[in-house]
């Protein structure tokens, strides 16, 4: 009987357990980081906010922005030769020396695995020549990815007081890069090796997320403890310094939903913990809808002064609509909004309207509508509406009837000429006869 009760009474604490874990996932999440942000990846909507535009230290999450300008500027099979400063960067790094040659994508490993602070360094030199000038290079992308309070002095995060950013900054600067498949590739990779090169033997890097790959260490998730590892992680960096704290941009896709949460100022093991309760948070009450297909044919645009009158336009990426765990999809509808028309020249993937989308009557986002080709100016004719491929056409009329026209003439001209000809025959037949047969006999000279 003893045996029974406690069975029964375990199984209802399980069962108890089990609910306060469940409805724990649905509430908001419990974290120590200090600021903090959870987005929809595909859309950028903002599902969790704790001080997401205070500016803090970012750490090593710098590099994001680093590695973003590094596939945007060079090629990864280049050769890098390392100068006679970089080696001197301190933190974390690889050890690399003057005059070693190293390629752009091992300096990428090396950067989003090991976060190495050498590399980052060498990577920024070699796209602006130096660190300054990368420095504002990363500022001006940093703004034109949405980023309001953000400021970088150096490409790989190591403490300066003017070097800060925000939660909500870098995710949307995270945003961005995850949209790069190469990066992607990068920020999931668990270990990579760097064969020998000129001047050391092979490295082996390995990433700092234990999210991606670690089942031993255990953290504390809302009272809960949890393994390290998450189901569906696909990145993104870590951060850490004295001055920064904890920080991390952790990446994690479920079926069509993808998010991005960023947590700064936490401790070592906290930004790993805080990172899975954002990530259980927004998995438990949300979810991404696609509206439409990148590439959807949207309709044609008119091109004024064009060498065509039209041009094809499609959606420049996917849409999507972020919406509550149990909303129906139904709700998410689109709304075609292009130009009525564009002035040639027309570049390639030019924005000439936009894919409106709603869920119910609310706008809650959009995607560019793009052309699909570039269309040059037009000839003369175009000024009245007629394309070149028309006005070509038109052209070869024009000229075969031109053609046409002088054949006749100089055909006419030649048949007047052979009837002026046999005229004149005919008049000199007539006035030899009348001369009669003895014209020619002297008799009839005197």
């Amino acid at each position: 009987m003893k045996k029974l009760l406690i069975t029964i009474l375990i199984t209802l604490l399980m069962a108890n357990s089990a609910v306060i874990v469940s409805f724990g996932a649905e509430e908001s999440p419990t974290i120590l980081a200090e600021s903090a942000v959870l987005i929809d990846a595909s859309t950028g909507q903002v599902l969790y906010d704790k001080n997401m535009n205070a500016q803090h230290y970012p750490a090593s999450t710098t590099k994001v922005m680093t590695a973003l300008l590094t596939l945007e500027n060079l090629d990864l099979t280049k050769t890098v030769t390392i100068d006679a400063e970089t080696p001197f960067t301190g933190g974390s790094r690889v050890y690399l020396l003057e005059g070693e040659q190293v390629t752009v994508k091992q300096l990428m490993y090396a950067l989003l695995l090991e976060s190495a602070n050498d590399a980052a360094v060498a990577l920024g030199k070699e796209i602006a020549g130096s660190i300054p000038e990368f420095a504002d290079m990363m500022n001006k992308r940093a703004k034109e990815l949405g980023a309001k309070n953000t400021h970088f002095v150096n490409p790989n995060g190591l403490p300066d007081e003017a070097h800060v950013t925000t939660a909500y900054d870098l995710a949307m600067i995270a945003k961005e890069a995850m949209k790069n498949q190469t990066f992607r590739k990068f920020v999931k990779t668990y270990r990579y090796i760097i064969p020998k090169t000129n001047m050391q033997d092979t490295r082996y890097l390995y990433n700092t997320n234990r999210l991606l790959y670690d089942k031993k260490t255990k953290v504390l998730v809302n009272g809960v403890e949890r393994r390290a590892k998450y189901d569906g992680a696909i990145g993104i960096k870590t951060g850490y310094t004295g001055e920064a704290g904890g920080c991390l941009i952790a990446g994690a896709k479920r079926g069509d939903t993808e998010l991005i949460s960023v947590v700064m100022k936490s401790t070592n093991e906290g930004r790993f913990s805080d990172s899975i309760a954002l990530l259980d948070y927004g998995f438990a009450n949300y979810k991404s809808t696609k509206a439409m297909d990148k590439g959807t044919i949207l309709g044609e645009v008119k091109v004024n002064r064009g060498a065509t009158r039209k041009v094809e336009v499609v959606a420049k990426e996917a849409a999507y609509a972020t919406l509550p765990i149990d909303a129906s999809e139904k709700l998410v509808k689109t709304k075609i909004v292009l130009d009525k028309k564009v002035k040639a020249p027309v570049a390639a993937g030019q924005k000439v309207g936009e894919v409106q989308i709603y869920e119910g009557n609310s706008l809650v986002g959009h995607v560019d509508a793009v052309t699909t080709k570039a269309i040059p100016k037009g000839g003369v004719l175009s000024i009245i509406g007629i394309s070149d491929g028309v006005a070509h056409v038109i052209e070869i009329i024009f000229s075969a009837a031109i053609g046409l026209i002088l054949f006749l003439f100089t055909a006419f001209v030649i048949l007047k000429r052979r009837r002026a000809r046999r005229r004149r025959k005919r008049r000199e037949e007539r006035l030899l006869r009348m001369q009669g047969p003895n014209r020619d006999n002297e008799y009839w000279r005197y």
